[in-house]
């Protein structure tokens, strides 16, 4: 759900830190893009006037400051970023990259007031990051399970992974708190969205790189191997985006690619744009009636939305940026929940 940025939270800050401060809406001329994306407000402190931003949802912080930095320069004033709550490691990328940012936990650092300020924290380590294959399966439950109580043998068929492995990778997600489970049978611990929301930070792009091949290759192997459309041409079938390349984009997982790697012409400058994944792209059926609830009908071999999502949601092409935008309002809804747009 989307969270507007706490006026009385900013202000309460900077009482904290003895700075008299006037937090105040702004009207910006930015892309529709960025005003359904952020939160701004203009701020008065010591005599300077400065520009908040906050995400109305948490994404990666490496886009944020990119798109800081690209609202920075257009309007020609200082931003600084308002996050929730901040982890040690963030706070220390951005004091080397010297943006300004605050959080409601009475982090800040302010150069242009010569303030630094820093908590110790006792909040727990971030967790330990999935494996692609505790992602893909991640990514299955999401998407597949309809209730709460989890048919085992359903996820095994969708997944290739045999029971024992799935019971393996239940235990690590039951440990964070993501599944319960009464002797062999498991359950979702907390509804799609909330899980959703709290796996993000470690979901990670699944492309390791991106190889272009000819049309001559491309239609020796495509008998033998799964290519599903994703990139730009998958988002264009979701959305209102037009796709203009004259060869089309797909995606194979690592191992797929390397069984065929060999055999495939190389250098290429003008060909096919394949994706290599670090796991198995997920079989996804989008002629369903659950998408056509939300605009979407389409009998083509494309990867699931999710995934898709993550291949794109830091592409800083702001016609992309909207079609993504969109797309996660969707996988929204397919979750459970209607979204706050």
């Amino acid at each position: 759900m989307e969270k507007e940025m706490d006026f009385s939270k900013v202000n309460a800050i900077f009482q904290a830190f003895h700075f008299d401060a006037n937090v105040s809406p702004v009207n910006l001329d930015l892309p529709i893009i960025f005003q359904r994306r952020y939160d701004f407000a203009n701020l008065v402190v010591a005599e300077q006037e400065f520009l908040l931003m906050a995400e109305k949802r948490s994404g990666s912080l490496d886009n944020f400051v990119k798109q800081a930095q690209a609202v920075q320069r257009q309007i020609h004033q200082n931003v600084i970023l308002v996050f929730r709550q901040l982890a040690d490691d963030d706070k220390k990328k951005l004091l080397q990259a010297r943006l300004s940012y605050l959080d409601y936990q009475e982090n800040a650092y302010l150069p242009q007031l010569g303030f630094l300020y820093s908590k110790i924290s006792d909040t727990k380590k971030i967790e330990k990051e999935l494996t692609p294959t505790e992602q893909r399966i991640l990514i299955i439950l999401l998407l597949f399970v309809s209730d709460l109580v989890i048919d085992i043998d359903k996820i095994s068929q969708l997944s290739g992974l045999a029971v024992p492995s799935l019971y393996r990778i239940f235990k690590s997600y039951k440990e964070r708190g993501w599944l319960t489970n009464q002797r062999k049978s498991y359950q979702l611990a907390k509804t799609k969205v909330d899980l959703f929301n709290e796996a993000k930070i470690l979901l990670k792009n699944p492309i390791t790189e991106v190889v272009i091949i000819s049309d001559e290759d491309f239609q020796r192997l495509k008998a033998d191997l799964d290519f599903k459309i994703s990139h730009v041409e998958a988002l264009s079938y979701l959305g209102m985006l037009a796709n203009t390349e004259s060869y089309g984009q797909y995606t194979l997982s690592k191992k797929q690619f390397k069984k065929v790697e060999k055999t495939i012409k190389q250098p290429i400058f003008q060909g096919h744009r394949i994706e290599i994944w670090t796991y198995e792209p997920i079989v996804f059926d989008y002629n369903s009636d659950t998408w056509m609830q939300v605009g979407v009908e389409s009998n083509c071999n494309m990867v699931d939305p999710i995934s898709l999502y993550l291949t794109l949601k830091d592409n800083d092409d702001p016609r992309i940026m909207e079609e993504v935008e969109e797309l996660k309002e969707k996988i929204y809804m397919i979750l459970g929940e209607k979204y706050a747009g």
